[in-house]
């Protein structure tokens, strides 16, 4: 064989993992499950996570009823923002979106919500000090809870209408 002939090698395809093989088209339909799926995720692990807090705080697990609060309220928030189409990435577009649907539908629980999860650790640390009552931590708890079971109920396809902040805003005015 003369130097300078190179004898043809068949070009052969990297091999990759199954999902990478597919076409475009197929690989982002197979690789998100569908919308109503995921809501159904997001309202479960929200449900039971927000249980799991409460249990712990009947048992006066405070730090571990915290982390359990916070990631029942990410879970909700996640699943609003989902069916809203906003993102939901990071705790600062979370917190955006938290504070913005607090606004349009004016309810000061929803909107604070993440400052007054975020003031729980320094409640929970004034009562072991016995700087105040341990009352005042089962009123943010419940104030919280409240607030996640609003989130909750704004994620289409749970069993409870979204409620309204504003009872009297259910009313209709036919006044002229």
């Amino acid at each position: 064989m003369p130097a300078g002939l190179r004898i043809p090698v068949p070009f052969q395809f990297p091999i990759l993992p199954c999902r990478q093989a597919m076409p475009a088209y197929r690989r982002t339909a197979a690789a998100a499950p569908a919308l109503p799926h995921r809501l159904a995720r997001h309202r479960s692990q929200a449900r039971r996570l927000l249980d799991a807090g409460q249990q712990a705080m009947r048992r006066g697990r405070w730090n571990q009823a915290e982390e359990l609060l916070w990631g029942s309220l990410t879970a909700a928030v996640r699943g609003v923002a989902l069916w809203h189409g906003a993102p939901a990435d990071s705790a600062d577009a979370r917190r955006d979106f938290l504070h913005r649907l607090g606004e349009q539908e004016q309810d000061r629980y929803i909107r604070d919500a993440c400052d007054h999860l975020a003031a729980f650790a320094e409640t929970a640390e004034r009562v072991r000090d016995r700087a105040i009552r341990v009352d005042y931590l089962y009123i943010a708890v419940d104030n919280l809870t409240e607030t996640i079971e609003r989130l909750i109920a704004r994620i289409p396809g749970g069993d409870t209408p979204i409620p309204v902040a504003d009872p009297d805003a259910a009313v209709a005015d036919f006044a002229p």
